[in-house]
């Protein structure tokens, strides 16, 4: 109750700021560059920066209405799936009606026709924070083919239908986000931090050592790469360098610390409010965003409610479906270019998707399916400038549910931490952060009052046989399965 209560006054002094014109709220769907920056963390832009003057009365009114769930709502279960490393305009650049492109822009002052995307991408693109500056280049989105790798332009490229008819599928019958920004510029650890707190704790990066899997709280000696504590000042000039994709100025405020933090995860406000929760992901995996957070890995939850990706299946099957699910695939159905094939990837989410439609959750449950950065993959739409970390490049991303409006391109600005404002909306739950706090609502892409029954919006797909995968990459499959290409953890 006090937590609602809190929430209740953050929500009335955001009002008042808004009504004296000093917070720029997230409504605009174009996202801009900004380099507005303030002292502490909670008080950074919002992420979408746009106008500082107050909306209208009456637009402001509709504009709430439009994004308050109904008390009555049907949603009961938000699952959040979490894949790896691809761009927007790499899955749906083609798609039709989106914020697509047939070609991009290179460092040399060209412009290249975007090739047809390869099932298996081969080798790995850079993207890692400067990566992530580099590329995007002020907006400009013109340097793709500096990032390790992007020199013989494989990044520009993106799917047809044919590639990926699952995930077109679903943008056809469900929601497409064509404005959804990863959080940060860099790579998977702190980008999957980023889905459990609206945070990295200022993070850039993976993990220096690389010799051996997982780690983090388990590992005294796994250290990253961090900001210092920033003022105002600094903010300032970082961000001004990092407009400039001034990398070595940028890395003049970073320091190194110990992988192992302590902040708070909605996960520990969702324990205090007696709501069921899982974290699916393998206990080693680079992607276990938990393993980094202290009180959780060493608690009763490790086990329990952190489990190993394979238990998700069973436990819908078993009728043990939390109320809020996070689940992180095997790296061999993640899509991380270097070796996995998006085929494989493509079929393990129909597989998941199919048995959540066919059980007695579908009619209760919308499934957020994200990919956690761009992988170094090209992409035309610059993103918000809104902090020292990001916003960094478009990601595709979905949103499945019988409740979603069908066939809808969602234009607003969005990233992983408005996943985390839709929990806290649908359970009554506090911001964690100026991103959730700040971020555009997903209401607005649902229809509760639609007549179509929710049986009826079952889209039950065939997985594809994914022939003809390069010898080496097959054998890897044989023997590896969802571990195949276990290394890859960027």
């Amino acid at each position: 109750m006090m937590r609602r209560r809190r929430r209740a006054i953050i929500a009335l002094l955001a009002l008042v700021l808004v009504s004296l014109g000093g917070w720029s709220f997230m409504r605009d769907d174009a996202p801009t560059r900004s380099s507005d920056v303030a002292e502490s963390g909670d008080d950074l832009p919002p992420p979408g920066g746009g106008s500082s003057s107050p909306p209208a009365e009456g637009d402001q009114e509709d504009a709430e209405a439009a994004a308050t769930l109904p008390e009555d709502h049907p949603i009961k279960h938000i699952i959040y799936i979490m894949k790896e490393n691809r761009s927007f305009d790499n899955y749906f650049a083609r798609y039709p009606g989106a914020e697509g492109t047939t070609t991009g822009k290179t460092s040399d002052g060209r412009t290249v026709e975007l090739s047809v995307a390869p099932d298996v991408q081969e080798p790995d693109l850079g993207h890692s924070f400067f990566d992530g500056l580099i590329s995007i280049n002020g907006g400009k989105m013109d340097q793709f083919d500096l990032v390790l790798n992007g020199d013989d332009l494989s990044g520009y490229s993106s799917f047809t239908r044919e590639g990926i008819p699952a995930y077109w599928a679903y943008a056809d019958n469900f929601v497409l986000g064509d404005h959804h920004f990863t959080s940060m510029y860099g790579p998977t650890f702190p980008e999957h931090l980023y889905t459990v707190g609206g945070q990295a704790n200022d993070v850039t990066g993976n993990k220096l050592q690389t010799s051996s899997e997982g780690g983090y709280c388990d590992d005294p000696n796994e250290t990253v790469y961090k900001f210092v504590d920033l003022s105002k000042k600094e903010q300032q000039e970082v961000m001004e360098a990092e407009e400039r994709a001034d990398t070595d100025r940028v890395g003049d405020f970073w320091e190194e610390v110990r992988a192992c933090f302590d902040f708070e995860v909605i996960q520990d406000q969702m324990d205090e409010e007696g709501i069921s929760w899982h974290y699916y992901a393998d206990e080693g995996s680079w992607m276990n965003a938990l393993l980094a957070i202290k009180h959780m890995r060493f608690s009763e939850h490790w086990g329990t409610d952190i489990t190993p990706e394979e238990d998700f299946p069973e436990d819908i099957a078993n009728g043990e479906l939390a109320e809020v699910s996070w689940v992180v695939p095997g790296p061999g159905f993640n899509e991380h270019p270097g070796g996995p094939s998006v085929c494989m990837g493509e079929n393990w989410t129909v597989g998941v998707v199919n048995q959540i439609m066919k059980s007695k959750y579908w009619k209760n449950t919308v499934i957020f399916l994200d990919w956690d950065d761009n992988g170094g993959f090209y992409d035309h739409v610059p993103p918000p400038h809104t902090d020292h970390m990001g916003l960094g490049a478009r990601a595709p991303f979905l949103v499945i549910s019988p409740w979603v409006k069908q066939g809808y391109i969602n234009k607003t600005v969005t990233e992983p931490s408005g996943v985390l404002k839709f929990i806290e909306d649908v359970h009554g739950l506090d911001c964690l952060t100026h991103r959730d706090c700040n971020a555009n609502s997903f209401v607005p892409i649902f229809d509760f009052e639609q007549t179509t029954s929710p049986k009826d919006r079952k889209l039950i797909l065939e997985e594809r046989s994914c022939e003809g995968l390069p010898r080496k990459i097959g054998m890897e499959y044989k023997k590896h399965g969802s571990d195949a290409f276990r290394a890859l953890g960027d």
